[in-house]
């Protein structure tokens, strides 16, 4: 993969991207710049184009949101909080896309002990202490099996899904496995 051409790839919908993001063209400009030299850096540690996209936008977004950090330290730029939390927001929907699709299809595979407890905690955000009363439980054996549920969960997703996620635990992106067939065979759709 050859760095000239990601750049000629892209260069001008990374540009529009940051422009609607930052006021000043330079500062823009600069950001771009940035990016670019960070693609190029790491651009050997992405195993699969297919998620180049993603993984550059992603390396966009950080930027910009580094930007506003380093000016709202230096007084020099005004943070527009909505923005952070806006980008924030933009980076979980595009990287968990194909994750939402089969969450209702990998806890339904759980065993019937940490199903409902997921489906409480997790979905519904019942506190652990209310949960424990509920299914009649000592408080230290419901956070228990809560915490199986969980890992449980995780090893199904990641039974059959490839899940790539930044050197932060956060998800770049979710294909289905082409050998699952299992719950998140409605991922690959």
């Amino acid at each position: 993969m050859e760095i000239a051409n990601v750049y000629t790839d892209f260069q001008k919908s990374l540009l529009s991207y940051i422009r609607s993001k930052i006021r000043s063209k330079e500062d823009a400009e600069d950001i771009l710049q940035n990016v670019f030299i960070k693609i190029s850096a790491n651009v050997h540690k992405l195993s699969d184009e297919e998620r180049l996209r993603n993984w550059i936008f992603t390396i966009t977004r950080n930027s910009i949101i580094d930007y506003y950090r380093v000016n709202a330290k230096n007084k020099n730029a005004s943070i527009d909080e909505n923005l952070t939390e806006q980008l924030s927001e933009e980076e979980t929907t595009d990287s968990v896309k194909g994750l939402d699709h089969c969450l209702n299809g990998m806890i339904n595979n759980l065993p019937d002990e940490y199903k409902e407890v997921i489906i409480d905690s997790e979905l519904k955000g019942i506190k652990q202490k209310d949960l424990a009363e509920k299914y009649g439980m000592a408080y230290s054996s419901m956070r228990s099996r809560v915490q199986r549920g969980r890992e449980r969960l995780k090893q199904l997703f990641y039974n059959c899904c490839n899940i790539e996620a930044d050197r932060h635990g956060n998800i770049l992106s979710v294909e289905s496995k082409n050998n699952c067939t299992g719950p998140c065979e409605p991922c690959a759709e």
